[in-house]
């Protein structure tokens, strides 16, 4: 049985500012009793704005595709420590697979406490381990795991577990870029027609939050690039490993990583106001 496991943020692609753009906007709906947000509009505003994704993602996951059409791949999963409701997990595995056209994750196992309530009742720590995913997915202890996370967490090293640990992926737009790009476009007019206080009502939002944009050179995003076509050799080799194989660590980092670090207060803060933020499917 083989098994491909996801860490959701900065492995899949980079989804904070994108996450913060969109609770802004449901704001202004309900501050504008306008209709409800759905997941095909997620999709739409997402697609406008594919630097968020981790260069080369959606070909790695239609490589997967293929390998659970051949049942080469038994199942695919998301383990994830992001502190958002479940439902923002869900939109973001729901896009993915709209994209692809097919049904790939099996099972997304969420962070083990948010705010200090537990949410995943089959996990024991906040970091990840091999018991815990045993635990949660019920799956044979032999079973073969690809598991693909920017963070290296010692306590998934198991015989059974090729290790790709990759590079974290960050991408940051201007805000005011976000919001022309999406007033311009065909789901921008859909959802707010003609109402002129829309892009300050997003500015005033997004200042709450106190994120600080960090533009991305760009020699980094084509090592991103590079290593997204890395990430594709990998899980070849994976394929073809055999249970006689011993535990693999794939290490798709460079050696500097440029993106400056943001302060815990800001982190927080985004964590604190999405979690406040009822996201509809």
């Amino acid at each position: 049985m083989k098994l491909v496991v996801f860490d959701l943020d900065e492995t899949l692609g980079y989804f904070t500012e994108y996450g913060i753009f969109w609770d802004c906007l449901l704001n202004y709906i309900n501050l504008k009793n306008k209709d409800t947000l759905t997941q095909k509009d997620f999709n739409e505003i997402l697609d406008l704005f594919p630097e968020f994704l981790r260069p080369n993602i959606i070909n790695i996951l239609t490589y997967l595709k293929s390998k659970k059409k051949s049942k080469c791949c038994d199942k695919m999963l998301i383990y994830t420590n992001n502190q958002g409701p479940k439902e923002w997990a869900k939109h973001i595995v729901n896009y993915f697979e709209n994209k692809i056209k097919a049904k790939l994750f099996n099972q997304i196992i969420s962070a083990f406490k948010v705010n200090g309530k537990l949410v995943e009742i089959c996990r024991s720590t906040h970091n990840k381990t091999h018991q815990d995913l045993m635990k949660c997915t019920r799956i044979p202890e032999d079973a073969e795991i690809c598991f693909l996370d920017d963070t290296y967490y010692p306590e998934m090293a198991n015989d059974n577990i090729y290790y790709i640990n990759v590079k974290p992926y960050y991408y940051d737009l201007k805000f005011e870029d976000m919001i022309n790009i999406f007033e311009n476009s065909k789901c921008g007019k859909k959802i707010i027609g003609n109402d002129s206080d829309f892009n300050e009502s997003m500015m005033t939002e997004f200042k709450r939050y106190k994120y600080d944009i960090i533009e991305k050179d760009p020699k980094e995003y084509e090592i991103d690039n590079l290593l997204g076509k890395q990430i594709v050799l990998h899980l070849r080799e994976f394929f073809k490993r055999s249970n006689s194989n011993k535990l693999k660590v794939k290490n798709t980092k460079t050696q500097k990583n440029t993106k400056t670090q943001r302060n815990t207060k800001t982190q927080k803060n985004i964590n604190s106001k999405r979690n406040k933020t009822q996201r509809n499917n």
